[in-house]
This record gives structure tokens, sequence and C-alpha cells, in this order.
């Protein structure tokens, strides 16, 4: 066993920073507001300020009484604040340990490590560098250890800071993907930089809207209505800018010297400017890939990667900065072009093949993609019109055309491939085409339904389930052929390995009524 360590004391100041971040616009909101509440917006001021004091005190206590150490093969951290409690992670089952760096940690030279497993991880505020990169080489050189019994060499592996805690090695790390300054403006350009943008405008707006005299609203109306078109629209433009700069700026803080690493059988993301983060995903792991590509990256190219895990904490853990989303899906290439996409894939996922899909929409099904949506939006703005206001009609007609035109979109570019061991299925959005590829063996279920009346038409709908986060995702094919249906039914229960497959041919394979009488495999 090893000698029980306690937290660097800068963890005092690393947790009194991230509880003011978490009370400071609530603070500044009822400060601001006090004259609009009659004065009870400053008894709230104290009210949140007496708040945070003793949830900063509770930590402190909590921070004294918190310790960790090694014993066996486990790695223990007992903390609490009235009740201590025990909390391990076997070191065997340890897939990375990743660091993540703030603008407190940064100045104070320490750092926060994150020791992931498959089904639960540790958080250690704050660490020493010195010590965090100890800690590190000490569990990576105790795992293969454990693993390798018969391994007779007593030195530690040294890992190089500046590439993280997360299994590199010097000679075996490469580089398979950066994002520069300007590969981050082109992300922004086609992605959502102005919305984000827009957001944080508004929402300064209303927290400091209190510090904005009346009489400068009474101008900007006078201006507006005493001012050109021209002049208008170069306010616009000039306010998009704004915006596009607000929503850039917020990007390249986050995504400043983005790059992913290959290190045998792991990936690892590093990034960030006032906090810097790294992140660990192993390749065996990985449940599924796809891509996305809205209209604007298509145009120019371009398309975004992205890999889906399981989760290794719940995601509401305040404490948890990986960088997945609540569904478990990463983005690991944010902007990369589309001829250099094959390659990247090629070192990063080599157990993925990502053949292209295939369209295999009859033209018969056309109509029902969009007769559902169609129905309800005329119904909608025919009573809207009739009720409430006339012009609700040419929503309506707006809406209706929209519809048409994303049903016929998803009827020419709704599609799949079968390899021996994957799937692709290709499924338009609204503005982005999503390509998913599936790995036979991490397929949960595979389902196909079919109503009476696609039935009558020989269509069906395939549903594919997948492991993601703490949950699974769930794609679908909707109207093909029912020959497709039962070919692709019929690949996820085979176990030949002679067979070819492909989209287009017809083979031998359990009718419709059979595989709704088959039992769905998992």
């Amino acid at each position: 066993m090893y000698n029980e360590k306690k937290l660097h004391p800068i963890t005092l100041v690393t947790t009194a920073y991230s509880r003011l971040v978490s009370f400071i616009w609530p603070i500044i909101f009822f400060a601001f507001s006090s004259s609009r509440l009659d004065g009870f917006g400053l008894i709230l001021t104290v009210l949140s300020i007496t708040i945070f004091g003793l949830v900063y005190l509770a930590d402190v206590l909590r921070f004294v009484r918190t310790t960790y150490w090694i014993e066996g093969n486990r790695f223990v951290v007992k903390s609490g604040l009235f009740v201590q409690n025990e909390k391990d992670v076997q070191i065997t089952r340890i897939q990375s340990i990743d660091y993540s760096e703030d603008i407190v940690h940064r100045f104070f030279n320490a750092t926060k490590l994150e020791i992931k497993t498959p089904g639960k991880g540790i958080v250690l505020d704050a660490l020493s560098k010195e010590n965090a990169l100890q800690l590190a080489n000490q569990l990576h050189f105790l795992k293969e250890t454990f693993l390798v019994s018969e391994r007779k060499s007593t030195t530690e592996p040294q890992i190089d800071r500046h590439s993280g805690f997360s299994l590199q090695k010097a000679g075996v790390t490469r580089t398979v993907y950066t994002m520069s300054l300007v590969d981050i403006l082109k992300m922004n350009v086609m992605g959502g930089s102005v919305i984000k943008g827009f957001i944080v405008f508004v929402g300064a707006i209303n927290i400091f809207g209190e510090l904005i005299p009346d009489a400068l609203f009474d101008q900007a109306r006078t201006f507006v209505s005493q001012t050109a078109i021209v002049s208008i629209l170069l306010l616009s433009i000039g306010v998009f800018l704004l915006l596009f700069f607000i929503g850039s700026l917020l990007s390249i803080i986050k995504n400043f010297e983005y790059k992913v690493d290959v290190t045998n059988n792991y990936l690892t993301i590093e990034k960030g400017l006032l906090e810097v983060k790294s992140q660990t995903i192993a390749v065996a792991n990985i449940q599924s890939v796809w891509e996305k590509q809205n209209w604007v990256q298509k145009l120019a190219g371009y398309t975004t990667f992205s890999v889906g895990i399981t989760s290794d904490e719940n995601v509401a853990d305040k404490k948890d900065t990986s960088e997945a989303t609540e569904k478990g899906e990463i983005i690991l290439l944010p902007l990369v072009k589309t001829k250099q996409l094959a390659v990247l894939r090629a070192e990063i996922v080599p157990q993925f093949i990502c053949q292209p899909a295939q369209p295999v929409v009859p033209l018969r099904s056309w109509r029902r993609f969009i007769q559902v949506p169609l129905l309800i939006w005329i119904s909608l703005s025919l009573l809207v019109s009739y009720i409430l206001w006339p012009f609700a009609w040419i929503i309506g007609a707006v809406m209706s055309l929209l519809t048409i035109l994303y049903g016929y979109r998803s009827y020419k570019r709704t599609g799949y491939t079968l390899s021996e061991a994957e799937i692709t299925f290709q499924l338009p959005k609204f503005i982005s085409t999503e390509t998913v590829y599936l790995r036979r063996d991490r397929i949960l279920n595979l389902t196909v339904k079919q109503t009476p009346f696609l039935k009558k038409s020989h269509l069906g709908k395939v549903e594919v389930s997948s492991a993601l986060g703490d949950s699974a995702q769930v794609k679908q094919l909707s109207f093909i052929e029912e020959a497709d249906c039962e070919r692709i039914f019929n690949w996820f229960l085979t176990t030949e390995r002679s067979k070819v497959y492909g989209t287009g041919n017809k083979d031998s394979s359990p009718s419709i009524e059979a595989m709704a009488h088959s039992r769905v495999h998992e």
C-alpha cells in the first residue's frame, strides 16, 4: 500500500474560481436589476454572496478531508464533507489519464487529472504538474505490470509533459490532424459562429440592459426611422460581422492549437487557449463513426468527422471535461477536406471500411416523405389564418414548399451499402447529410418495420440501434424496397464469411413475414 496523499493546496484557489464562475452571473443580474425589483435585488445579491460563501466553506472542508492512494490493483480516493466515502477504480481497467488546465491551473503550474475507466472515473483537482506526471507514470507502469506478469523491467515509462498524460510515448505518437487559426475561421464560416455570437450578444443586452440609458434606445429608433435603406443594410452587415467576430473568438479560445494524435491503439485530442484540455479515446471502444456535411461544406469540399463512444461518467457530472456530448458523440475532425478524409480514416479507425452508400429509395416512396408533414402545415396554416392572422397561410406555403424540397432530397439521397462486416447508412437532414458507418458486431439490434400500407406497396423500414453515450443511438432507413429490408436483415444474421454483399442484388433471404417472427438479435 502506498502512503495516503492530499491534493495540492492550490485546489482551494481553483475551487474558488469554479464556484465564482457559477455564481457571478446571478450576482451581477440581481445587482443590476435592484432598481426594477424595488430594492429586493439587493437582498437577492447579498443572499447569493452568502450562499457562495457557505458553498465554498463546504469545499474547503471537503478538501481537508480528501486523500488518495494506491492499494494493490486499486486507485482509491477518500472524500466527504461529514461522512467520508471511498471511491476506487481498478488500475488494469484504466482507459486513459487525461488532463485539463484552466487559467488558474496554468498560472499556478497545476493541472486537473482525470482517470477514466469503462464504468466510472476519478477527477483530482488539483495536483502540481510534477505530482500529476509522477502519478500518471506510476499508474501506467502498474497497469502494464499487472497485465503482463512476466515483465521484468522496473523502469517507469516516462511521458512527455507536452504530450499530456494520455499513454503517449516519444517515437510512437504521431500527429495526424491539426487546425490552424485559418482552419478555425473556415469552420466558423461554414458553421454556426454567427448564431453563437447572436446568443452571447442578446444575453449581454439582457444582463447589462440597466446600464444602457433609455435615451440611447430612443435615438436608435429615431435613427432607423429616418435612415435610408442602404444605411440600414450597411448597419446590418456591421452587426453581422460583429456577431461573427464574437463567435469566432469563442471558437478560437476553445479550439486553439487543436490536434489529434495517434499512439498505438489510442487517439488523443488536445486543444484550448484559456483552458487546455486533453482527452484520450481507445480505438477498440469506438462504437460507430459518421460524417456530417452541410450545404456550405459540400460546396467548399469539406466535411466533419465524428466518432461515437460509450460514456465513462454520468454526463451530468459537472467535473467531466471531456468532449463527449450527452449522446456520446465526439467531433474528432471538426473540418477536414473531403479528399483527405479517406487517408485519415485509415489511420484513425482502421477497423472501419467506410464504403460509400448508394441511393436505394424507389420513386413511389417520394410522397411518403412529405405527405404527413405537408398535411400538418397546410391544416395548421389554414386554421391560424381563419382564427388569428389572415396572412398565416404565407408561412404555411413557405414551409410546405420546404417540406416538398426536403422530401425530394430524402428520396434522392437516402441509401445504404453492405460489406461483409459493416453497413453504411446515408441519411439526409434538412440542411446536411449524415453518413453513418456501423460494424455488425457493434449493432445492438436490428428491426424491420412494415405497416399494412407499406406491405401493400412492398416497402419497409430498417431500424438499427448501437451503443452511444450512456444509452443508444437509433438510425432508420425509411421507405426502401422490401427486398432491401430482407437483404439487410439476412446480412445481420448470417455468419457466412465468403458471401459477397452490395446493393441492388437480390439473394436468398427470409421474407418480411418470417422476419416478423424472428427473434431480434442482440
